[in-house]
């Protein structure tokens, strides 16, 4: 019975050694850092998932590990000559992975604030694979406020001064374009005339209008009950 015991511990010793070895070789820093790079991924997508966007929690949190464990392996393997060899190139993927969230559609371009989300997410990552914790938290919460509180801001001057694309179509036997742009001038509304086009029985004209919202609502009011337009289409945020 001895016989048979002694071979069965020692292969126990064994692996139990082992396992103590590759514990030893992956340090309690590290594992930190990849815990804080999930949390801090996961703040910046959770912001961009409540929204709907293209790149959400998923995205961000593994976009900011990737780059912590990215930074941390260029750190070792490339001590003490290089240890920015693998880091370096974590910009290159991150910016191809930020234009491929970016999309142009007639008057407008979506998704340049998730690419640059993509883009912080990447740098915390980074800092906390530098073990840059106060620089990660900071950025953090920066990115957070700019991400949240400027919302505010920025829905408060689209309500003063907003910016729309109006297509409005005449009958070309009246054409009263100009007792619009009276109406815009009256509205106190500055505008610039874009484009005039001739289709069949028609008159296209395109006028890219700035001003207050309520007062773009007038100028709606005035297009629908004006009966020498035959219809007319907005485009809002045009670039």
């Amino acid at each position: 019975m001895k016989e048979r015991i002694v071979p069965t511990l020692t292969f126990v010793t064994g692996d139990l050694f082992l396992m103590k070895h590759i514990y030893e070789i992956i340090s309690e820093d590290q594992v930190l850092k990849i815990l804080l790079s999930l949390l801090i991924g996961a703040a910046i997508g959770l912001e961009r998932e409540y929204k709907r966007k293209a790149a959400g929690m998923r995205t961000m949190t593994l976009i900011c590990v990737s780059s912590a464990v990215f930074t941390i392996l260029s750190a070792e393997m490339g001590y003490p000559s290089s240890p920015d060899r693998i880091a370096s190139n974590i910009l290159t993927g991150v910016g191809f992975i930020g234009a491929g969230v970016i999309f142009k559609g007639d008057y407008t371009i979506d998704g340049v604030t998730t690419a640059a989300a993509i883009w912080i997410a990447a740098a915390l990552g980074m800092a906390v694979g530098m073990s840059q914790y106060v620089l990660a938290f900071t950025a953090l919460v920066g990115a957070l406020l700019v991400l949240l509180a400027m919302e505010i801001v920025e829905k408060w001057i689209a309500l003063v001064s907003d910016k729309r694309l109006y297509t409005i179509y005449f009958y070309e036997d009246k054409a009263p374009q100009f007792d619009v742009e009276q109406t815009l001038e009256r509205f106190e509304l500055k505008f610039k005339r874009m484009l005039i086009l001739r289709k069949e029985h028609l008159i296209e004209v395109n006028y890219v209008v700035r001003g207050h919202r309520s007062k773009m609502e007038q100028l709606d009011d005035f297009l629908l009950q004006n009966k020498d337009v035959f219809q007319y289409q907005v485009q809002t945020n045009p670039f």
